[in-house]
């Protein structure tokens, strides 16, 4: 999974950030991954945040 936070042209769907926070969070606690927890934890917050603001705007429509 190459997700890179900044300008998404075509930004993930609702299903689709769920799946990538399942994935963050699984590698956060994998220890193999432990050099990358800090940049792994910024990019989880960075989704979650993405994923609040999709359901937001998803239920004003």
């Amino acid at each position: 999974m190459q997700e890179s936070i900044g300008n998404e042209f075509f930004p993930p769907t609702e299903e689709e950030l769920n799946e990538i926070i399942a994935e963050l969070k699984r590698r956060l606690e994998d220890e193999s991954y432990e050099e990358e927890w800090v940049k792994i934890h910024e990019e989880l917050l960075f989704r979650q945040r993405q994923l609040k603001e999709t359901i937001i705007k998803n239920n004003a429509i």
